[in-house]
């Protein structure tokens, strides 16, 4: 795997390990519940990462579909610019109060566990399509994202991670909530 995109991978891995731990930290009962009417739950938040994530596993999949037909298709190159993650540094900013687009709102049907298999299921989907990207120029395929301006797909996945370590924190809030409750 490209440096570049294991560097990305894993960056949204760590996210992603931090946030299963942070739903652990909510008994399972507790995990559908509101802690009030306009916040929503552990279910939801997970329900709108999936999403979320699963828009960006299409994003990938169309992108690399196109840089793979391209005749010559740029190759990635040894020597690359690393992510910049200061970019990303006011997407876990919860008091930058950012409403989600209505496709990536969640329903409110899916219980936790119904929500943690769709995330486990759009992350793989989503790491399905960077290997079949990779050794591409990732980086010369942008595509804008709605608060951040255009954004790599390198950048991609780095925003994939950012924005599950504000949701994080939003679910260890949720957590101290119950507990305190």
């Amino acid at each position: 795997m490209h440096p570049r995109l294991a560097a990305a991978i894993g960056h949204a891995e760590q996210a992603r390990m931090a946030l299963l731990d942070a739903v652990e930290t909510l008994p399972p009962e507790l995990r559908e519940a509101r802690p009030s009417l306009e916040a929503w739950s552990a279910a939801e938040i997970l329900e709108h990462l999936a999403r979320v994530e699963k828009g960006i596993a299409k994003l990938f999949a169309l992108r690399v579909g196109e840089l793979r037909a391209t005749p010559g298709a740029p190759r990635e190159g040894d020597e690359w610019p690393a992510v910049d993650a200061a970019r990303f540094a006011g997407v876990d900013d919860r008091g930058l109060r950012r409403n989600a687009p209505d496709r990536t709102r969640p329903s409110g049907e899916l219980s936790a566990d119904a929500a943690l298999r769709a995330l486990r299921e759009t992350r793989a989907l989503l790491l399905s399509e960077a290997m079949r990207g990779d050794g591409l120029a990732l980086g010369t395929v942008t595509h804008p994202h709605p608060f951040l301006g255009e954004l790599d797909l390198y950048e991609w996945i780095w925003f994939i991670g950012a924005h599950e370590q504000r949701h994080t924190a939003q679910l260890r809030d949720l957590a101290a909530h119950f507990a305190t409750t």
